[in-house]
């Protein structure tokens, strides 16, 4: 495996933590960063620095995979958290999750053992109109921050990037030299050429960013309505930015800020948590508003490897997927990005035996 050339298509979270770990992990690869965004820009088609960015699992006890994905990312951020002169953007955050109405099917958590201080909260700790909640040691991420953390390991471990257009086909991202082409290509895969995923879909989010006094809120809430519809979240940031959210509309692709969904979602923060705003405030500062589109999978995320014949090239390129994180990029991107790395690793022993593609690129 000795002087791989491989290309990472994407330098969202999934990209960048899988070339990161690549580097890191496993000698003899040249690890190559392809993407149309990098961290720094802000724009509708780049998901990852809109982001929530904070761990709070959305696995099901019977999705075991899912589990040890979180499993392994909460370990690693809690360790980042950690680490002397931490300048990652991650802290840890007590997690509050509410629920207007008694959940009578309710059982705790696949993660009860994992967090830390896990525990349901008394009555006397609900908010106005809660009925149940539970709370424990959580993380959260500046998403801005920790990108551009993921970039600077990466060019200083000997990593190289290239910005380019937007990809229409997989084989415009290889070259002579070119041995493996990870692709992290987040909501793209659904129409990019070589891989066009029908099972990839946007669901949009929408949030208003406020700036508050740095390290007034070190805790995070996540509401459920009564109706089982609206979800309300605040996450703070390292940085005394707070994401308000939020929306989740499936098929939805408009980047678009809706400002009358903005002032409900403010509405509906400050109802749950009155203490968002500081007792010396009328209002808060709006600094932003996001839209981002969550790079949904049915089936869930897809962590595979296939080889496929470059026809220019002459030559047999492994191509591995890790994309479809939904609203778990960060949370997973770890696990992730060590299972796209094992998966990678047994295409290249010849374990399984991998499917050639028909298609060649």
């Amino acid at each position: 495996m000795s002087n791989q050339r491989v290309v990472v298509l994407g330098a969202g979270i999934a990209g960048l933590s899988t070339a990161n770990l690549l580097l890191q992990q496993e000698k003899g690869f040249k690890v190559h960063i392809v993407a149309k965004h990098f961290p720094g820009d802000l724009s509708g088609e780049y998901t990852s620095p809109w982001a929530g960015a904070h761990w709070r699992s959305h696995a099901t006890k019977d999705d075991t995979r899912q589990q040890e994905f979180d499993r392994i990312t909460y370990n690693h951020l809690w360790k980042l958290a950690k680490a002397p002169q931490n300048k990652t953007g991650i802290m840890i955050i007590d997690e509050f999750e509410y629920w207007e109405r008694f959940p009578q099917d309710f059982s705790d958590p696949w993660f009860k053992t994992l967090c830390r201080e896990y525990r349901h909260l008394r009555k006397e700790e609900l908010p106005t109109g809660i009925e149940f909640g539970i709370t424990y040691k959580s993380i959260s991420i500046n998403p801005l921050t920790y990108l551009s953390y993921l970039l600077n390991n990466f060019t200083s471990l000997g990593g190289t990037t290239q910005r380019v257009n937007l990809l229409s086909h997989l084989n415009e991202c290889l070259e002579s030299e070119t041995d493996i082409v990870i692709n992290c290509s987040g909501i793209h895969a659904r129409t990019l050429g070589g891989v066009e995923d029908p099972n990839v879909y946007a669901a949009r989010g929408q949030t208003v960013i406020v700036q508050l006094p740095r390290s007034y809120m070190n805790w995070a809430f996540f509401k459920r309505a009564a109706n089982g519809g609206e979800v309300t979240y605040a996450i703070p940031h390292d940085d005394g930015e707070v994401i308000l959210g939020g929306t989740y509309d499936e098929h939805k692709y408009s980047t678009d800020i809706d400002y009358n969904t903005a002032k409900g979602i403010i509405q509906r923060c400050l109802a749950t948590r009155p203490d968002i705003l500081p007792n010396d405030q009328t209002q808060l500062t709006i600094k932003r508003h996001g839209v981002g589109l969550r790079p949904c999978r049915k089936g869930g995320v897809r962590i595979e490897a296939e080889w496929t014949i470059s026809k220019k090239f002459g030559k047999r390129i492994l191509i591995c997927h890790n994309y479809g994180h939904g609203g778990s990029g960060f949370e997973s991107s770890h696990g992730t990005a060590q299972h796209t790395i094992k998966v990678l690793k047994e295409a290249l022993q010849g374990r399984p035996n991998f499917q050639l593609l028909i298609s060649k690129l």
